[in-house]
């Protein structure tokens, strides 16, 4: 577990992490041991009041999550424990104090963050953060056209083409 850098990528400031530290991180998990400790930091963060932490923190456990770096090793950790599931689905209902600028937006950054991490844990796809699903997933969801006597133009009614009149 590279605490240096988990404590970067979940510092307590509005600027987004690096994406070079969720790629440190998932090469630093060479061990379930080493997930379990990186699992209960992430889940230990997530107990802070900042919502930046909050955020940060979730980000983190799905980008590792997906990562092939970690196969899949820190989603059978996170799935595995029962605590880190419920604080994921706490965060997914988090409700903190309106900002006097952003209003409620750092709240509903922090439920959507616990929501994607929880269908990164939770898809078969290693990579189901970054969208580009297997050949079958969601990603060619809107690419492949079905075939067959669909599109045949003015005539594509059921029984266009077929018997004694076609």
């Amino acid at each position: 577990m590279d605490k240096n850098a988990l404590s970067r990528a979940t510092d307590s400031s509005s600027a987004p992490t690096p994406g070079y530290l969720y790629n440190d991180i998932a090469r630093s998990l060479v061990t379930p041991m080493a997930c379990a400790e990186t699992c209960n930091y992430l889940v230990g963060r997530l107990g802070k009041s900042s919502v930046h932490v909050k955020r940060k923190s979730l980000k983190v456990l799905a980008k590792v999550a997906a990562s092939p770096a970690s196969r899949g090793m820190m989603k059978r950790t996170v799935v595995q424990n029962p605590a880190t599931i419920t604080a994921i689905k706490e965060a997914a209902q988090y409700r903190g104090q309106s900002d006097a600028v952003h209003g409620d937006r750092f709240n509903l950054e922090v439920r959507e963050a616990a929501k994607e991490c929880l269908e990164v844990v939770y898809s078969d796809s290693g990579d189901a953060a970054s969208g580009a699903g297997s050949a079958g997933g969601p990603a060619m969801s809107g690419q492949l056209q079905g075939g067959g006597m669909a599109g045949l133009g003015a005539n594509s009614s059921s029984s266009a083409g077929y018997g004694p009149n076609a």
